[in-house]
């Protein structure tokens, strides 16, 4: 509610005629005063890696979300979307468990800048094997299930648009814009994030201790707390009229705080730089009546813990499909 309320303030200055001055309307087209009505749908995903750079075996935690179908609507300064679980889409609950999520994952897309807003929680994860060592073991996709496990995400990230007379993010995500020919822009931001893992038995199966991961018996928590900066580079193709191609990818890095909790109370506690990424993709077209797209982000800020050869990584991910209508007003 403060983002929109403070949204709303900006909206309410003679904004259309900034806009007009500040659009360099030989690449960007403005369809501000038009409604954008839209339907959806979304899969929102989450993992979290172990890894250790001693062995071949790596351990992959996935979520089995619930697809999702949304409405959602467009005007001016204002954007919402309303999404709801689709029960039979679940991937074979038999074989990769049941997953159920709750919270919330926004992006406000302005012609300046993109806001980031995550609080997510998430119950119910398979888990995988990775590496050469896990043919050794298992021969399955899913090695376990394991709905006991628990991650939540926490985080706001900013997105500043240098060239954003001629580059627009709300061509390709929200179709307020349209973009008329091909241009670039380099971005900066920055950002805060959590992230909370839990299990009530520990992260690493028991079993595979006597292949690898032997001094981390016992963890069954992983916290991680981060303030980092970003800079990259994003560019949208208009490789005929009315269609769009934009991607964009970012480099993170800043300062994390990562905590070990083990059974029995033991802790490892750890400040040092982290790195990580974060990449945006978007395409459709701009048919007589409607527009036909969808839209990939990921944001991985890797949790570069490495006592001794210990590497934990905790992602996000959001893929959309949207059919929308724009009305004249």
């Amino acid at each position: 509610m403060v983002f929109l309320f403070a949204f709303g303030t900006i909206g309410a200055q003679p904004l259309s005629e900034k806009l007009k001055k500040k659009i360099d309307t030989n690449y960007v087209h403005s369809y501000h005063t038009d409604l954008i009505v839209r339907v959806y749908t979304a899969d929102k995903g989450n993992h979290f890696l172990i890894g250790d750079n001693g062995n071949d075996l790596n351990i992959k935690y996935r979520s089995n979300d619930l697809f999702k179908l949304g409405v959602g609507v467009n005007y001016k300064w204002f954007g919402l979307k309303i999404g709801f679980e689709l029960p039979f889409a679940n991937s074979n609950v038999e074989k990769y468990g049941s997953s159920s999520s709750f919270g919330l994952q926004s992006y406000l897309v302005a012609r300046r800048f993109v806001v980031d807003i995550v609080a997510r929680k998430t119950n119910g994860y398979y888990l995988s094997l990775h590496g050469k060592a896990a043919e050794d073991i298992s021969d399955e996709e899913v090695y376990q299930v394991r709905s006991d496990i628990k991650i939540t995400n926490f985080g706001v990230n900013f997105i500043y648009v240098l060239n954003s007379e001629r580059f627009s993010y709300k061509a390709a995500f929200n179709q307020t814009d349209l973009q008329l020919r091909s241009a670039g822009s380099l971005i900066w931001g920055g950002g805060l994030a959590s992230s909370d893992v839990d299990g009530d038995e520990t992260l690493i199966p028991d079993e595979l201790l006597s292949e690898a991961y032997e001094e981390w018996q016992g963890l069954d928590k992983f916290r991680s707390y981060s303030g980092y900066g970003s800079l990259g580079y994003a560019y949208s193709l208009v490789p005929f009229s009315n269609a769009i191609i934009t991607a964009s990818l970012a480099t993170q890095m800043g300062i994390r705080l990562n905590q070990l909790h083990f059974e029995r109370q033991r802790h490892n506690y750890q400040t040092k730089l982290g790195f990580g990424g974060e990449i945006r993709i978007a395409g459709g077209y701009h048919f007589p009546g409607f527009y036909l797209g969808g839209s990939f982000v990921q944001s991985h800020f890797n949790s570069d813990v490495r006592f001794s050869s210990l590497q934990i990584a905790n992602g996000t991910s959001f893929l959309e499909f949207t059919v929308s209508k724009r009305i004249k007003l």
